[in-house]
């Protein structure tokens, strides 16, 4: 394996164990409901998005998305 692509690998896993984290304490210390509804908004966007985006053969073709 490359060094980039460990590197990659190592900040992805980073990224998703803090993000993670970030959730958990969301959920379990703030049962407000405008952080919640700016989380489901954000996950409701990029889902969308990506839907969306999908259907295009031009956006599916690109190598680099």
């Amino acid at each position: 394996m490359r060094t980039s692509g460990l590197v990659a690998a190592v900040v992805l896993a980073a990224t998703l164990l803090v993000g993670a984290g970030a959730l958990a304490t969301l959920a379990l210390s703030s049962l407000q409901l405008a952080p919640v509804l700016v989380v489901a908004l954000a996950l409701l966007y990029v889902v969308a998005a990506s839907a969306l985006g999908s259907r295009s053969r031009r956006w599916l073709s690109n190598p680099y998305w």
